[in-house]
């Protein structure tokens, strides 16, 4: 079993597997235009051999913080960044009804588990959701290869007196529009050589299943798997997979992919997934062990 630790920084947290920095965790960045949502990422993600994963705010979509848990649409907000959806004829407009996620308070920092405590505000800061987040990194392996898996367990809890609508451009119109969530954008050049969910090929975006592995290539041409799971505790929403790889690569839990989701007033819903990743090219079935493990 690898060695796992974190080590806090003010609001940076550093996360270690064996000897190997494979990740940093910002859980405030203040340089981040109101336009684009201010939220936690992680950034740059790498596998346990230092190939970096994760791009941070491309020209094309400067909102995309490699990996991070964020909504198009909270109640009439934007928590995501850049411009909203408006439909098939006006398409993306830029207006002023962008949030943000506010890291408030850590809880526990120990070991390889960490939480912490947010806001979810909208364009004045007024509180629409609050939130308990948690994470857990593991040391992995599959094919005598080593590398590591994060758990991301939180709740939203509703914030307002009304029950709070979550939604994606899907339910506006925009074909294959359901992306929000737990949300990973690649580094440039990223490319995919095959793609199953529950170990089946997978020709098209919005595919469902319980795991989806990724059988990536760098722009230099290193191979990193990358596997996604619901679970393994109860997740709300769809368990839907929605990706991209032209002509930019993201990846991501597809939970309110054409039918939104709703916090109820006083009430909360809770997701809980698992990301793993491996340098070289891993054969799919090892990896849906380690993620269902």
């Amino acid at each position: 079993m690898s060695d796992v630790s974190i080590r806090r920084d003010g609001d940076d947290l550093h996360l270690t597997v064996d000897v190997s920095e494979v990740g940093l965790y910002r859980a405030s960045d203040e340089t981040i235009p109101a336009v684009n949502t201010p939220k936690p990422y992680f950034h740059p993600l790498r596998t346990v051999g230092g190939v970096v994963v994760t791009g941070f705010a491309p020209d094309d979509h400067p909102w995309h913080h490699g990996l991070e848990f964020a909504f198009p649409r909270v109640g009439a907000h934007n928590l995501w960044g850049g411009g909203t959806y408006f439909g098939p004829q006006r398409g993306y407009e830029v207006v002023e009804d962008q949030g943000r996620i506010r890291h408030d308070a850590w809880g526990e920092v120990d070991g390889g588990r960490f939480s912490h405590t947010l806001s979810w505000l909208g364009l004045d800061g007024e509180p629409l959701l609050t939130e308990e987040r948690s994470y857990r990194l593991h040391g992995v392996s599959a094919d005598e290869t080593t590398g590591w898996l994060l758990q991301l367990d939180t709740a939203l809890r509703n914030a307002t007196d009304d029950e709070v609508a979550i939604e994606t451009p899907a339910q506006r119109g925009r074909p294959d529009g359901g992306y929000g969530g737990w949300f990973l954008r690649f580094a440039e050049g990223f490319t995919a050589a095959s793609l199953t969910a529950d170990g089946e090929p997978v020709e098209a975006s919005g595919a469902a299943g319980d795991t989806f592995v990724i059988d990536g290539r760098t722009a230099a041409g290193e191979a990193v798997t990358v596997g996604m799971h619901y679970g393994p505790g109860e997740s709300a929403g769809e368990r839907r997979w929605l990706y991209r790889f032209e002509p930019f690569s993201l990846a991501g839990f597809a939970v309110a992919y054409d039918r939104g989701l709703v916090v109820p007033a006083g009430g909360e819903i809770s997701f809980s997934h698992r990301i793993a990743v491996f340098d070289g090219s891993i054969p799919g079935d090892a990896v849906v062990e380690v993620l269902r493990g």
